[in-house]
């Protein structure tokens, strides 16, 4: 499933409501409610305490991610972790509507619909400590359209792609294509921005300008991520994916648990902070 709000913890809108209504689901219910506020932020302008910093969290994946490069896969894994790492130009709000992440603002688009102006956001610092520009965004887009299923399928109506100064990219099409800001906002096989010297046909540094930065990789044993504290986070109030987000907790670890029982009792136990997709019977007596 694709996550939909600026928490680590998405996947906590697949908890049963069943959950609060026994001691042991009132259990798992805390664990999701703590995890949605311990990611980066809340989707939810509503006043509250402001959350405790620090720390770090087990969370038990449903899986182990078939790699980290989250243009080439569309798997929900791989964008759940990855989607801390890397962001794109443009997200979705809170109700599905298209809104700027690493833009600026909506693009200037011409009167003929073929040419898409892109401000890109100033002083936004990759993970490799240097501010992004234009030549990032360009590097990265045109390796999506080589790499990624959803790339290709845009880049076929892509005519031209350039840096425009420093902060500023143009795209033009070959012909008027309206799903073109959805597809640079869509999760799933996203249009990462990253570092155009971590650019490879298979990459192996994880640089990018998300609230954590990639910090190590066992395969079947966890991925780790650490809050970057230079990120640049927006000011609008966090709706969806769009608008601030904020690393509440220091370091995040996903542990590959395939078993949903393990997950469940895990998450009872206090080992995991969250626990992915739960089947319905664990809100059982």
């Amino acid at each position: 499933m694709q996550t939909s709000d600026n928490t680590v913890a998405t996947y906590g809108s697949c908890l049963p409501r069943a959950f609060a209504a026994t001691r042991r689901g009132m259990l798992l219910g805390a664990v999701a409610t703590t995890v949605l506020g311990l990611g980066i932020g809340l989707a939810s302008g509503s006043a509250q305490a402001a959350p405790a910093r620090g720390g770090a969290a087990n969370l038990a994946m449903i899986g182990e991610a078939q790699g980290l490069d989250p243009m080439t896969s569309t798997a929900d894994l791989v964008g759940t972790i990855m989607q801390h790492v890397y962001e794109p130009l443009y997200t979705f709000d809170a109700n599905w509507k298209v809104a700027p992440m690493l833009a600026e603002g909506m693009p200037t688009v011409s009167k003929d619909g073929l040419s898409y102006t892109i401000a890109i956001r100033k002083g936004v610092k990759l993970h490799s400590g240097r501010d992004l520009n234009a030549d990032d965004v360009v590097a990265s887009l045109q390796r999506w359209m080589e790499v990624s299923p959803r790339g290709k399928a845009v880049g076929k109506e892509v005519a031209s792609l350039a840096a425009k100064g420093p902060n500023t990219v143009e795209l033009k099409l070959k012909q008027p294509y309206a799903p073109l800001l959805a597809q640079l906002a869509l999760p799933s096989g996203m249009a990462a921005i990253m570092a155009k010297e971590s650019i490879a046909p298979q990459v192996t540094q994880f640089i990018g300008t998300g609230p954590y930065k990639f910090k190590e990789r066992r395969p079947d044993q966890f991925t780790v991520l650490t809050r970057f504290d230079e990120y640049g986070a927006r000011s609008e109030a966090p709706s969806g994916y769009a608008g601030k987000r904020e690393a509440l907790l220091d370091e995040l670890r996903f542990v590959p648990v395939p078993s949903a029982n393990t997950r469940v009792e895990g998450a009872l136990a206090g080992q995991f902070q969250y626990a992915g997709l739960l089947p319905v019977e664990a809100s059982r007596p």
